[in-house]
């Protein structure tokens, strides 16, 4: 049985899909509405750190109301003569996603309309500068890489607020389970993992 509720979400990803690329499974897509529905109320910003086309930043400004969101990603910048980030080079980041990055006018033109977006375009965790003092109620995390996802959890976790939350995807990969699990084992906040690749925190202290 569906819930009218469920069936109104599941018309909602099949529409932002007709419209931006999105990666994600249907059960993960509902997954991020369910904690981004539940977090807003906390207050503070929410953030994606990996973003590709913004299909999953669509999806999140639907549900966030007035909750600030900020987008991290390199975007075309990989091809501007950045300098490498401390951890993972260019060079790696080119190799892993250098014909699947989009550039940050299509996806500031997916995301026209949307209200309160804050786009930082480049190298992670160079693109954070000057965003210490911001916290977060709900951050979706897809980076793919080691390094690069433990940088984020080290960004992200001390910034989360009481009850909130990090959606991460591609658990099921070797590289970003092993930057979660080594991460989160000297922390008291369970970690869950889903079947269809995620794995969600939920920071209790």
């Amino acid at each position: 049985m569906i819930f009218p509720e469920a069936r109104r979400d599941l018309e909602l990803i099949g529409r932002i899909r007709r419209d931006v690329p999105m990666l994600v499974e249907d059960a993960a897509a509902l997954e991020i509405l369910a904690h981004v529905r539940a977090a807003r109320r906390l207050g503070h910003s929410m953030a994606e750190a990996g973003v590709f086309a913004g299909g999953t930043a669509r999806l999140i400004c639907e549900a966030k109301g007035d909750r600030p969101l900020h987008l991290f990603d390199v975007f075309e910048t990989l091809r501007d003569g950045n300098p490498p980030s401390t951890n993972e080079t260019g060079d790696e980041l080119e190799r892993r996603f250098g014909s699947t990055h989009v550039s940050r006018h299509e996806v500031e033109s997916a995301l026209r309309g949307c209200a309160g977006v804050h786009i930082h375009a480049g190298l992670f965790p160079e693109s954070t500068r000057g965003l210490d003092e911001l916290r977060f109620s709900f951050v979706h995390l897809d980076f793919d890489l080691e390094a690069s996802t433990r940088d984020a959890l080290a960004f992200f976790y001390p910034r989360l607020c009481r009850g909130g939350m990090i959606v991460g995807d591609d658990y099921n990969l070797a590289t970003v389970r092993r930057a979660f699990d080594e991460f989160f084992s000297t922390r008291p906040d369970p970690l869950i993992a889903l079947p269809w690749g995620q794995a969600i925190v939920i920071r209790t202290g």
